[in-house]
C-alpha cells in the first residue's frame, strides 16, 4: 500500500476512529511494515511482547499450545496484552497465507493510544470478543473429551474378565502380570470417575493410604516398566539407601509421577542407557531422585519445562510434568526440581514429607 492507501487503511479500523489525519500520519512514521510469509512464525508463547501488530494484508493465527485460539483478518489487531499487562505472550502467532503487517512498539503504542480512551476500549471489545470464542472452543472440546471419557468407562467393561480367568484358569491364580493389569484397569476406572466428576464441579479428594514407597517402586519395575515399549529397552535400576517407614501418600498419583519422570528419562536417553531410581530419606521426607544419562535439557529451555503445554516432542503434548508437579506439590505437599547438564543427564528430585 502506499501511504495515502495505508491512511485510508487504517481510518476504517475501530482503534483510529478517533485520531485526526495528522495524528494518523504521525502514527505511521512511527510504525513499520513487517512481511510474513505462510507458515512463518512471528512470537511464540512465553516471548517478551514489546510490540502489537495491525493486518494490512493476509491471514494470520493465534495458537495456545497447537490450538488456535483465533484467526486475525486484515484490519484487526493482535499482541495488545503484552503491551498492556507487560507480561510474555500469552499465545503464539504464525501466518496463515502470505502476510503483511504494521508493527507498533511500545513507545509509539502508549504515546497514541494511550491517550485515546476510546481507543482503549476498542481493544477491550475486541479482546472479549477473542476471549468469547476462546470460550466457546474451550466448551465444545470439554464435552467432547467427557463424551470419550464416558464411552472409555464403558469399554472397560470386558477387562473384568481378568479376574475370570484368574479364578477358572489352570496356573493364573496369583500371576503377578495379571494382578498387574487387574491393577491398571482399577487406576483407569478411578481416574475416568475422577475425569467425570470434575466435568460436574465436583470435588474427589485423592485416596490416601499409608504404604510402602519402597515397595511401589518395585512394583512398578516389575510390571509396567518391564513391558513399556519405551521404557523395557532401558536398564531401569532401584536403589534404596537407609530405611524408610511407612507413609501415607497416594500410590496412584505417585504411580502416574514416577512412570512420567521414567518414561521422560528412558525418551532421552540412547537404547542401552542406563535409568537409575534412587531412594531415600532426608529428615521427616522420602526423596526419590529418577536420574538418566541422556541429552539433557538445554539452558534456554530450563524456565519452560514446567509450562503448561511446553513440549520438545513432535507428538507431545506438554501436559506430563505439570501433572507431576500438581500431584507432588497440591496433593503431597512436596517438591519436584530438576538438574541437567547438557550431554550428560538429568536428575528429577521429588521430595514427599512423611506427613503428607
Amino acid at each position: 500500500m502506499n501511504q495515502t492507501e495505508l491512511l485510508q487503511f487504517l481510518s476504517t479500523i475501530d482503534l483510529f476512529h478517533f485520531f485526526s489525519s495528522k495524528e494518523l500520519a504521525a502514527f505511521l512514521e512511527n510504525a513499520t511494515e513487517v512481511q510474513l510469509a505462510k507458515g512463518a512464525v512471528l512470537f511464540r508463547e512465553g516471548d517478551p511482547g514489546q510490540e502489537m501488530y495491525i493486518v494490512l494484508r493476509g491471514m494470520i493465527k493465534i495458537l495456545r499450545g497447537s490450538r488456535v485460539i483465533d484467526i486475525v483478518k486484515p484490519g484487526e489487531y493482535f499482541g495488545e496484552m503484552a503491551i498492556i499487562e507487560n507480561q510474555p505472550r500469552s499465545a503464539s502467532v504464525a501466518a496463515l497465507e502470505d502476510a503483511v503487517l504494521l508493527q507498533v512498539p511500545l513507545a509509539v503504542f502508549y504515546e497514541y493510544f494511550s491517550r485515546q480512551p476510546k481507543s482503549l476500549v476498542s481493544m477491550m471489545r475486541t479482546l472479549s470478543q477473542r476471549v468469547r470464542r476462546d470460550l466457546e472452543i474451550l466448551g465444545k472440546e470439554y464435552e467432547q473429551i467427557n463424551i470419550m471419557v464416558h464411552d472409555m468407562k464403558n469399554l472397560l467393561t470386558p477387562f473384568h474378565l481378568l479376574e475370570v480367568m484368574e479364578r477358572t484358569v489352570p496356573g493364573l491364580a496369583g500371576n503377578r502380570y495379571l494382578a498387574c493389569m487387574v491393577k491398571a484397569r482399577g487406576d483407569l476406572l478411578v481416574l475416568m470417575e475422577n475425569a467425570l466428576a470434575q466435568a460436574k464441579r465436583l470435588q474427589i479428594a485423592p485416596a490416601i493410604h499409608t504404604e510402602s514407597l519402597d515397595q511401589l517402586l518395585v512394583d512398578l519395575q516389575e510390571s509396567s516398566w518391564t513391558v513399556h515399549s519405551e521404557i523395557g529397552g532401558r536398564g531401569v535400576r532401584v536403589e534404596v539407601t537407609g530405611s524408610l517407614p511407612d507413609f501415607p501418600f497416594s500410590s496412584l498419583g505417585l504411580c502416574r509421577v514416577l512412570s512420567n519422570l521414567v518414561l521422560n528419562a528412558a525418551q532421552a536417553s540412547e537404547a542401552g542407557g542406563r535409568i537409575t531410581i534412587a531412594l531415600s530419606r532426608e529428615g521427616d521426607a522420602a526423596v526419590v531422585k529418577v536420574i538418566d544419562q541422556g541429552h539433557g535439557i538445554p539452558d534456554g529451555m530450563r524456565e519452560k519445562i514446567f509450562q503448561p503445554h511446553f513440549t520438545t516432542k513432535a507428538d507431545g503434548n506438554g501436559i506430563g510434568l505439570i501433572s507431576c508437579k500438581q500431584i507432588i506439590e497440591e496433593t503431597h505437599g512436596g517438591s519436584l526440581t530438576f538438574e541437567s547438564t547438557p550431554g550428560q543427564g538429568t536428575t528429577f528430585t521429588i521430595r514427599i514429607p512423611f506427613s503428607a
